[in-house]
């Protein structure tokens, strides 16, 4: 226990109050707790490791990165805390069970609205209406009203055509699974039961007392004295508590700072009152000039977000507020308030928060860019290689018995992995398995077309000694040898191998040089993985569509562009099918697959 290290420098931990968020190797949140100094809580972990009872040191060994929350007071660390204990649900923390909660009615936005009775409202979204709570009598109030307002309960799929089920016969639902056409007086039911539970039930009761009055008088005494305890039971509900359910106020705070040639931004998202998360994101301005930044930045924000009622930004850009709001109003079809607080206030305190944690984003970026600048500088000096690596392209093989083989190039620029310039090689080897074959391929296509100023400082692969070897031979053949460098990494002991030396280097296991190799590294078999399981499940749709008949290779192609995987085409709606192909097709798809 006493080799276990830090994945973080002590010196680089914020000595304010916060919360800290503990990680696997997976990057899932394992623990979340809160300290009055972050820094001295969080390196008490990995002090006298010894010393730690058996949960504690259990969590120590599987924590491979921490994330911070700074606050202002140790009080609103506690409260973050919570909520994010409450979202994320920690393997290491205790959970505790909401306390029993009076029930609510909920009516789902579809074609056809069911209704509900729940508990929680924890996943209150916008595709459901909630009225509550009720104290008192809900499930007996709810049975005697479905009998008036034939809205369905059941959980069944509206867009398969069933038979209607036993409650249709009962006379308690109109079988909208069946009946399409009772949309219209079936939505006349959901609404007069929304209104009901609005409080507009003087005209229902009078509709109530008059058919009872009716009935007496028809001499229908049992039918009568039904409605009346109908009649009763809806006024008793009445006398409860009854509004309907609101959420708070949903507001975001948007901040940033641009320093140098790089722009961060931090939002923290606080959802029904609760901050649940922060997002931050580093741009790049080397290549960028905005004359507003502000407005670039937060319409391209929110442009594929959904944007809150509420956005509390610095008051530098009041300015800017009515064009936001008006873009708001346009793009989003959304009314929005913006807010720029000046003085004391929670709007100003959540404000303050979002600033501390934009600091502390800034500051973690420059110190990374440092500990990286330092991990190349020692990664050319160790390896004594020709040039410091600017440039470092990394490969790595995906197949399964040589079947949709697929090598993936990733690239790092100054250490940082950079997306676009990632590469695919659809591997032209047939049924082999040969990884070295298909190596060979890969590398021989991507530098037998680059020119000598093209060519990367290193070339990292995935591999031991002998795929080391294929990519020293295939330089060679293409006298490129020369111009770079060529190591391996070797995942077991994470070895590394350079170009004609025996000898492996051993690196630290939190040495960034050898973190910088292995991000590169891990990279390529993701993004090698991801591509190969596309080219598979293409396979197998076509397979799969190979015996329906009507599909030729231009609505296979089609199809697949539309829906991907052979389980979306399969769970598809016939609607959605005939977007695509004809509806006797479309019927031989849901038939056959």
């Amino acid at each position: 226990m006493d080799n276990i290290k830090s994945p973080i420098e002590y010196k680089d931990m914020p000595i304010n109050p916060g919360v800290y968020l503990m990680k696997n190797e997976k990057g899932k949140i394992i623990y979340v707790g809160k300290a009055k100094n972050l820094k001295n809580r969080v390196s008490s972990y990995f002090k006298g490791v010894n010393s730690h009872d058996v949960k504690t040191s259990e969590l120590v060994k599987n924590i491979k990165d921490i994330e911070f929350f700074i606050c202002k007071t140790e009080v609103e660390a506690l409260i973050l805390e919570n909520n994010l204990i409450k979202k994320n649900k920690p393997k290491y923390n205790i959970l505790l069970k909401d306390e029993k909660t009076y029930p609510y009615i909920k009516f789902t936005k579809e074609m056809f609205p069911k209704i509900e009775i729940v508990r929680s409202t924890r996943r209150l979204n916008e595709k459901a209406d909630y009225f509550g709570p009720y104290p008192m009598g809900i499930f007996f109030a709810v049975k005697s009203l479905l009998k008036i307002f034939p809205v369905r309960d059941c959980n069944r799929n509206m867009e398969k055509i069933t038979k209607p089920c036993l409650k249709y016969h009962m006379n308690t639902c109109t079988a909208p699974c069946f009946y399409k056409d009772v949309i219209n007086e079936y939505n006349e039911d959901v609404e007069n039961f929304k209104n009901f539970l609005k409080g507009q039930e003087t005209k229902i009761l009078d509709i109530l007392e008059e058919k009872m009055k009716k009935l007496s008088s028809d001499m229908e005494f049992e039918r009568a004295i039904a409605e009346r305890e109908k009649l009763n039971s809806l006024k008793k509900m009445l006398q409860t508590q009854i509004i309907e359910y609101s959420k708070e106020i949903d507001e975001d705070v948007f901040v940033f700072e641009e320093k140098k040639d790089q722009v961060f931004l931090c939002i923290l998202n606080i959802r029904e009152g609760k901050v649940i998360n922060k997002n931050h994101i580093q741009i790049s301005m080397e290549r960028s000039q905005e004359d507003n930044l502000f407005e670039r930045l937060i319409t391209s924000y929110y442009e594929k977000r959904s944007i809150p009622k509420n956005i509390i930004c610095s008051s530098f850009y009041k300015e800017n507020e009515e064009l936001i709001k008006e873009w708001a109003k346009i793009e989003k079809q959304k009314e929005i308030k913006m807010y720029f607080p000046k003085i004391q206030s929670r709007r100003y305190q959540l404000l303050e928060m979002g600033f501390l944690n934009l600091t502390e984003e800034v500051e973690k970026y420059y110190r990374q860019k440092k500990n990286v600048q330092e991990g190349l500088n020692n990664l050319k000096n160790t390896l004594k290689l020709k040039k410091k690596p600017y440039r470092i392209e990394c490969f790595d093989i995906s197949n399964i018995q040589g079947v949709d083989a697929v090598a993936a190039m990733t690239v790092a620029i100054e250490g940082q992995t950079d997306p676009g310039e990632y590469r695919h090689f659809k591997i032209t080897v047939k049924d082999t398995p040969d990884d070295f074959l298909m190596m060979r391929e890969a590398l021989t296509r991507r530098y037998s077309k680059l020119s000598i100023e093209e060519m990367p400082e290193l070339i990292l692969i995935d591999g031991g000694k002998g795929q080391l070897g294929v990519a020293i031979d295939v330089l060679e053949s293409l006298n490129k040898m020369e111009y770079t460098d060529i190591i391996s990494i070797a995942k077991r002991e994470e070895e590394i191998f350079k170009a004609y030396e025996s000898e492996p280097y051993i690196f630290d296991r939190l040495d960034e040089t050898l973190k910088i190799l292995q991000r590169l590294r891990d990279e390529a078999h993701r993004f090698g993985i991801t591509h190969h399981r596309k080219l598979r499940s293409k396979r197998n749709v076509r397979s799969a569509l190979d015996n329906i008949s009507g599909i030729g290779p231009k609505r296979k192609k089609e199809l697949i562009r539309k829906f991907g995987l052979i389980k979306n085409i399969k769970n598809a709606t016939l609607d959605e099918l005939m977007e695509v192909v004809p509806e006797h097709i479309a019927i031989s798809i849901k038939e056959n697959l």
